[in-house]
């Protein structure tokens, strides 16, 4: 594969990614930090209307009418209206045969969303069409554009061309940037843009030239070459990404973006997006022929299907493939699993009505981190229930029932199939100061399986599960705040399986570990572990009187066992807590903690600020234990804070505290006004899977450059902030 040298190559992608860039898109408040709008509203008319929209009328201090049909000449404020149409000047001369308007002496013409300020015009107001001489101001309110021209030829109401002609989305007298062009087009019906012969300045500097520029009118997407992606670091090198975007239809589009890896070669990029009136989905797939540095191909698709039908009916589909385990580490953050061994892909399809519920679904795991053993995959497993939704009599009963085939893709590990059948009946009493229930389940587990080293092949266990469930609903006003009462809603749930031999049943890995606060009340999973236990829990909130919002949730629970086989007496406590404040703060609390080693096994603390003006900040402490060993002890954070109008500064990182070092680390400034806005970061991230001899640290200068109106320049690295930074950008 040819090689070309980087500098170059920037060059180019500079002159050709603007040459035919726009923006892919535009949020509401894009214009909110212009000192003023670009137009104010057209004032309403003090003359009384005519309620003739083809009907022209004329005021002026003086006026005069020769020839026939007669051509009239006003003069001294002359003011010429027809519909929404407002044409001044200081002289006029008005031809009633062909409807022409001229004038020599300065003329404005207004209309909604228009302005056009002219040395001399010839103009039909009837088709709109005509002639503006030495424009010395004009602006279009669809897409904040402004600037002068030597010429303007309105062709209709919605396409307008230029010659010698400046242009910004900047506020006329602070333009950071502009274009100046030979010739331009602005189709206001199609909201796009043309320009021929342009030259890019910031400031007074000229930047480049370029002899093609399209720009989108509005916040259309067009079909195009957006702003190109530049970007340094350790590991890849010199980075060029060109995308072009192809809208396909109102409801489909597509990016294929050639990225230049100077340290590995060439890589494609293409997402598809789109949306029916049952299915919406999206393809992310990525393909780099022979990696120079890893030696062969490099490939990696995330595609995420959905279907809605009705109310019924409801399907998903999830791929997540990559080539090999150190495409994250190599490529970036397009793929999320940092944190997890496997990548899930999964199918399923399900339908529901009148109480009867069938579903059926698929699931495959790929490894991508070196670890534990191969989960068991689902291929498949279908699922029916019935839980009518009228009752009859004073019992509620319903049933339930799996069938699973289970895989893994070691064929050494023992596998099948398994089915599973529980109906169940209940007696709710309820008001509304308590609630209790008690239920009673039969539940059957039988298999059919392979590799049972002289082991039953079809094993069966059949058992009864008991349940008491109940929960009391106490309240007060609160006498510490104003409006606020306070709930306090204690919970105990009895639950037996009497003890059955399950020595010859698989271990498929489907018990799942309590882990959060509701998960001490399951109903009933399918779990057939002999037990006898006692949840008991207490929740509190502070809820607001009027409009019923949660300020607090705090909750704390623990499960006692009494059956002999019990390796322990008592389980974690576990806690939760949830606080949402009148001034932005949030926390979210989760805490496991072992009273007998005196041990916290698992916490995760969330701390969230919302402020003014995209202020926000986040703070997360997250340790797990596993018999006693540390699996993750983390401490992260991130901010971005205003520091001036328009300034935000921002910083974030990632701590291992077991291992005293930093994972990852960011910081920089953003600056954003009425028509640009620029973003400078500095990254460094530990490749925690580098190979011997390779940097350990991944480092990154990026900046970005955004015309707004017009496209940019840089490392896009607004997607990479709101990546890092929880409420970086709310509005997105």
């Amino acid at each position: 594969m040819p090689r070309y040298q980087p500098i170059p190559l920037i060059g180019v992608a500079l002159a050709t990614a603007l040459a035919w860039s726009h923006d892919a898109g535009a949020s509401e408040g894009r214009w909110a930090l212009c000192s003023a709008p670009l137009l104010k509203p057209m004032p309403a008319d003090s003359e009384p209307g005519t309620g003739d929209a083809e009907r022209i009328d004329i005021t002026a201090d003086r006026a005069q009418a020769t020839g026939q049909p007669p051509v009239y000449e006003f003069t001294g404020n002359v003011r010429a209206r027809q519909g929404d149409q407002r044409l001044s000047s200081d002289r006029l001369r008005y031809d009633s045969g062909d409807g022409r308007v001229e004038g020599d002496n300065g003329v404005r013409l207004r209309q909604p969303g228009v302005l056009i300020n002219a040395e001399r015009a010839r103009y039909w107001l009837a088709p709109q069409q005509g002639t503006f001489e030495g424009v010395s101001d004009y602006r279009i309110v669809a897409g904040h554009m402004q600037g002068q021209a030597e010429r303007i030829i309105r062709e209709g109401p919605m396409l307008s061309r230029y010659d010698g002609v400046t242009l910004s989305t900047c506020m006329p007298g602070r333009e950071f940037w502009t274009l100046q062009a030979r010739r331009a087009e602005i189709d206001r019906d199609s909201r796009q843009g043309r320009a021929h012969h342009a030259v890019l300045s910031l400031g007074r500097l000229p930047v480049f030239y370029t002899p093609y520029l399209q720009f989108p009118v509005g916040s259309e997407r067009l079909t195009g070459l957006l702003a190109p992606t530049i970007g340094q670091s350790n590991d890849n090198g010199t980075t060029v990404s060109i995308p072009w975007y192809w809208n396909i239809a109102p409801n489909q589009d597509a990016t294929i973006t050639p990225t230049s890896y100077w340290k590995r070669g060439a890589m494609i990029d293409t997402e598809y997006r789109y949306l029916t009136d049952w299915v919406d989905g999206e393809i992310n797939a990525s393909y780099l022929p022979n990696d120079d540095r890893y030696g062969s191909d490099r490939w990696a698709i995330d595609q995420t299907h959905e279907l809605s039908y009705e109310r019924s009916v409801r399907g998903t589909f999830q791929q997540k493939r990559v080539s090999d385990i150190d495409f994250e580490n190599d490529f970036g953050n397009e793929f999320s699993y940092q944190s997890d061994s496997f990548m899930e892909s999964l199918a399923d399809l399900s339908w529901s009505q009148g109480g009867v519920f069938a579903a059926i679904d698929a699931q495959s795991w790929q490894r991508v981190k070196t670890g534990p053993r191969f989960p068991y995959a689902r291929r498949p497993r279908i699922q029916l229930g019935y839980d009518p939704v009228e009752r009859f009599g004073p019992f509620n009963y319903d049933v339930a029932a799996e069938w699973t085939d289970f895989y893994n893709e070691n064929p050494d590990r023992q596998q099948g199939t398994e089915y599973k059948v529980s109906p169940r009946v209940s007696l709710p009493l309820n008001t509304l100061g308590y609630r209790l229930e008690p239920a009673v389940a039969w539940q059957h587990n039988g298999y059919n399986l392979t590799n049972t080293d002289g082991a039953p092949e079809s094993p069966s266990v059949s058992v009864p599960v008991y349940t008491v469930d109940g929960q009391l609903f106490l309240e007060r006003p609160n006498t510490a705040f104003t409006q606020v009462y306070q709930t306090l809603e204690p919970r105990v749930q009895y639950r037996n399986v009497p003890d059955r031999d399950q020595n010859q049943l698989p271990d498929f890995g489907s018990t799942a570990e309590t882990n959060n606060f509701s998960q001490l009340f399951r109903k009933s999973d399918f779990d057939i572990t002999h037990t006898e236990q006692v949840s008991v829990g207490m929740t509190t909130r502070y809820l607001d009187d009027r409009t019923g919002r949660e300020y607090l949730r705090a909750s704390i629970g623990q499960t006692f066992f009494y059956h002999d086989t019990a390796e322990r007496d008592r389980s974690d406590y576990i806690a939760q807590l949830r606080l949402n404040l009148p001034n932005g703060f949030e926390v979210d609390a989760d805490h496991r903690w072992d009273p007998q080693d005196t041990n916290t096994n698992k916490t995760q603390t969330v701390l969230r600020w919302r402020g003014a003006r995209n202020a926000t900040a986040n703070f997360a402490l997250r340790r797990e234990k596993d018999s006693g060993v540390t699996k993750l002890n983390q401490l992260s954070g991130s901010f971005a804070l205003p520091v001036a109008r328009g300034w935000r500064l921002f910083a974030g990182g990632r701590e291992d505290l077991e291992k005293r070092r930093t994972l990852e680390s960011f910081f920089g400034i953003e600056q954003s006004a009425c028509c640009h806005s620029i973003r400078l970061a500095v990254s460094e991230e530990r490749l925690l899977d580098a190979s011997p001899g390779e940097p350990s640290l991944d480092q990154k200068i990026m900046l970005e450059l955004e015309l707004k109106g017009l496209g940019g320049i840089g490392d896009r690295i607004q997607s990479f902030l709101d990546a890092e930074i929880d409420g970086y950008n709310p509005r997105r």
